[in-house]
């Protein structure tokens, strides 16, 4: 017997479950433009075109489009720290574990994220970018920002 979803949610977690949702959005669509950006690259694609014209396509997030301006001039500012990424992480896989639901995207992106977390906490979650290149073997990206 199934039993209604909605039946356990109360007003006051609703929010919290609500933000969860977003969260997972957020951190898992980074990772799959981290992944794009690697795989373009790896086939030939100029790095710096392939971020500009990803940032004006309607599938981009508005939320991870200042992401790919800041990647593009390896800026990793801490907007969004990843160590409160890895912690949203946490809690949406908990909530998943709770629920009993496998979410395989959000686990690898949870361990995409744990790895550049171990270089450097407080950069921006948007790092896990530079990490997907360097795993992909592309030239060691320059951790310092562009300044010109």
């Amino acid at each position: 017997m199934r039993r209604n979803p909605a039946s356990h949610v109360t007003q006051a977690n609703e929010s919290d479950l609500q933000l969860i949702c977003r969260k997972t959005l957020l951190g898992v669509g980074m990772q799959a433009i981290a992944e794009a950006v690697a795989l373009g690259q790896k086939a030939g694609l100029n790095r710096e075109r392939l971020l500009e014209v990803l940032s004006q396509t309607a599938v981009i997030a508005q939320a991870h489009v200042g992401k790919l301006a800041g990647a593009a001039i390896n800026d990793y500012s801490p907007q969004f720290p990843l160590r409160l990424m890895n912690k949203d992480f946490k809690l949406i896989l908990e909530a998943a574990a709770q629920e009993n639901i496998f979410m395989p995207a959000t686990v690898a992106a949870f361990r995409a994220n744990s790895d550049e977390l171990a270089h450097d906490e407080e950069e921006d979650f948007s790092a896990v970018l530079r990490r997907m290149e360097e795993v992909a073997g592309l030239a060691t990206i320059d951790l310092d920002p562009v300044t010109s």
